[in-house]
């Protein structure tokens, strides 16, 4: 009696099996606008907040989505309100080249808290207030090796102030300009002035790297800012986290990184003292990949 060979693994069923998922780019461009939530106001424990305000996604296919939101609900204007909000998503493919632009901005961003009774003796309110705030990036896919992920124009942090005190951005021109994640990992290791510089834009899990090691990766990504300081009133900040007694912190330009991805924050903000809350604002993340995989 014959006994059958089994075609299980076999170059034939493996080609076959490739047959059915054909070489396409998988998008996944994302933009959000604004969202805040609420989880404690005094002593009421109670969650609330607004829905996402703004936000496009693109299918797997690519395509081309927008959405404007005219402002927030004024029900929460004691705590939070901003004003239009739009975002942009756009996919495409040409000639085994992807390309994926996503934006985002909000305008009269408006955050209020005030200090907890055991925290000071005044219990005037202190507000965080943003004019205008946008970023746009754009992916760009090759076929083969990294893509580059790229500042269509400078983000804008206008208007900014807390507390009635004015607020001034430092970007990090030089990181922001590298938009391949083996050129930006290459400078740290290899050029010194950009490593001293850039030291302390990234997140470490113990302690800093020395001039020639890798950018850190932490959950798969490196972490970090392209704020270099801020200037409120007359204080000079190091780094890009702002942060006041009686209201939270705030933190600006907070980037994840890795070889096919960046995921940008313009604004993010941690509320804890009479009320306490969280904020996003003006975040975009383009990318996306081929399928299958180089190599």
């Amino acid at each position: 009696m014959k006994i059958a060979k089994s075609t299980r693994g076999s170059k034939p069923a493996k080609r076959a099996a490739l047959n059915l998922f054909p070489q396409r780019f998988v998008f996944h461009g994302n933009a959000v606008a604004a969202d805040v939530f609420i989880t404690r106001i005094g002593q009421d424990l109670t969650r609330r907040g607004g829905v996402v305000h703004g936000q496009s996604s693109l299918p797997v296919i690519g395509g081309h989505s927008e959405s404007l939101i005219a402002a927030s609900d004024p029900v929460f204007s004691a705590v939070f309100s901003y004003g239009e909000c739009r975002t942009l998503a756009d996919g495409i493919v040409n000639k085994q080249v992807a390309t994926t632009t996503v934006s985002a901005s909000v305008r009269d961003v408006h955050l209020i808290n005030r200090p907890s009774p055991g925290e000071a003796n005044k219990m005037d309110p202190i507000e965080f207030q943003a004019g205008f705030l946008s970023v746009t990036l754009r992916s760009t896919h090759p076929r083969r090796g990294q893509p580059r992920i790229e500042f269509v124009e400078p983000p804008h942090f206008e208007g900014l102030s807390l507390n009635n005190l004015p607020i001034e951005i430092e970007l990090r021109k030089p990181l922001m300009d590298l938009s391949k994640m083996a050129d930006l990992d290459n400078k740290f290791r290899t050029n010194q002035k950009f490593y001293d510089d850039c030291r302390n834009a990234f997140m470490y899990a113990d302690s800093f790297p020395e001039f020639g090691d890798d950018i850190p990766i932490l959950n798969g990504y490196a972490i970090c800012s392209i704020v270099r300081r801020i200037r409120w009133g007359d204080q000079t900040i190091e780094g890009h986290v702002l942060s006041q007694p009686g209201f939270g912190s705030i933190y600006f330009g907070e980037m994840l990184v890795n070889a096919s991805n960046r995921r940008l924050t313009l604004v993010r903000v941690k509320m804890g003292s009479d009320t306490e809350a969280e904020g996003s604002f003006a975040e975009s993340d383009p990318n996306g990949g081929w399928w299958p995989p180089e190599g």
